[in-house]
């Protein structure tokens, strides 16, 4: 994978178009070429990040009916949210497993892609050996460890402590690279609490069991989601998005990664052993942890288009913490795909 540069990241988002990235993509003779409905693609690219929804894309890729759409079908993992900017931006990813903000930001800057669905209801969790911690008002002085900086878990983290009262001054918060990193600290002491999605969270727990740890859930920030807006508890928190290139010429491909996202999910369930077996093929972690995260995690397809009320709602909250998370609006009704 190409390493990332935010000077170029930037200059692509002001001068990259459709257009380009079309050529780009499918190597057209002319910018203007149309391929048929049965016309087969050079190659697919499909990705995720080191989470459960990944291994719903690796299913994905592994289907005989998404394989014959095209010459070649390449899975790879993204680690970082700037790293999926610029394969997006670049062309290199066309279809990827995505936090639904940060699509919905992508979209907001510029970058042709769209959300098709979304997969995963909520899978964020405060994880913490320190068994005195066990409500908001006990986070007080202690030092929280949020991955992503200005990323999802920090803006869900931060509007859920103000609609508890809790003033985020008195918050010790230390963001860290990733969910591995926010592990490691919670697990040598560098942190009193962790916000962890699955399958870190699983994984903080059995390696805490092997060290004589005691990691545990304190807060459920689904079910305090739900309290918090009278809701259900639980939030459209990731899906997957592809180019809109794609989208636009290759409708057929659309269809297919839909329909087999939706068996993936109904795999997944019935088969959690395989499932996991799956997983630690692609996401390196071992098999026991993500059978135990695939236990929590709500799978459910639902097309974008479906559910942009509850994508909406969802921008809105995390948009009262951070205005511009999303250029100060919402996206606007292209950005949903069904």
């Amino acid at each position: 994978m190409l390493p990332y540069n935010r000077r170029r990241f930037l200059q692509f988002l002001t001068a990259t178009t459709g257009l380009t990235l079309t050529s780009h993509l499918w190597g057209c003779s002319s910018p203007t070429s149309s391929p048929s409905q049965n016309q087969q693609l050079t190659k697919l690219t499909i990705g995720g990040s080191p989470i459960v929804i990944t291994v719903l894309l690796a299913y994905l890729s592994e289907q005989p009916k998404i394989q014959s759409l095209a010459q070649e079908v390449d899975f790879r993992l993204w680690k970082t949210h700037d790293q999926l900017r610029a394969e997006a931006v670049s062309g290199q990813l066309q279809i990827s497993a995505t936090p639904t903000s940060l699509a919905a930001n992508l979209y907001q800057r510029g970058v042709p892609i769209k959300l098709l669905n979304v997969l995963v209801w909520g899978i964020l969790y405060l994880w913490s050996g320190d068994e005195s911690i066990g409500s908001w008002q006990d986070l007080k002085d202690k030092k929280i460890l949020i991955p992503f900086r200005g990323g999802l878990p920090a803006q869900l983290f931060f509007y859920l402590a103000s609609e508890n009262r809790l003033n985020p001054e008195e918050i010790d918060i230390q963001y860290t690279t990733d969910f591995t990193q926010a592990v490691q600290l919670l697990l040598t002491g560098g942190g009193d609490v962790a916000l962890l999605a699955e399958p870190a969270g699983s994984g903080a727990e059995i390696q805490g069991q092997q060290k004589d740890i005691p990691i545990r859930t304190i807060l459920n920030l689904q079910e305090e989601w739900g309290k918090a807006t009278g809701r259900k508890p639980r939030f459209p928190q990731a899906g997957t998005l592809a180019l809109t290139s794609l989208i636009e010429k290759y409708p057929q491909v659309i269809q297919a990664v839909q329909g087999e996202l939706s068996n993936a999910i109904s795999w997944a369930t019935e088969n959690p052993t395989e499932a996991a077996q799956l997983g630690a093929k692609y996401l390196g972690l071992k098999a026991p942890v993500i059978e135990r995260s695939l236990a929590k995690t709500p799978l459910e397809m639902v097309t974008a288009v479906e559910a942009q009320e509850d994508l909406e709602f969802w921008f809105s909250r995390l948009m009262e913490q951070n205005p511009k998370l999303l250029q100060g609006k919402l996206p606007d009704a292209g950005f949903y795909s069904g």
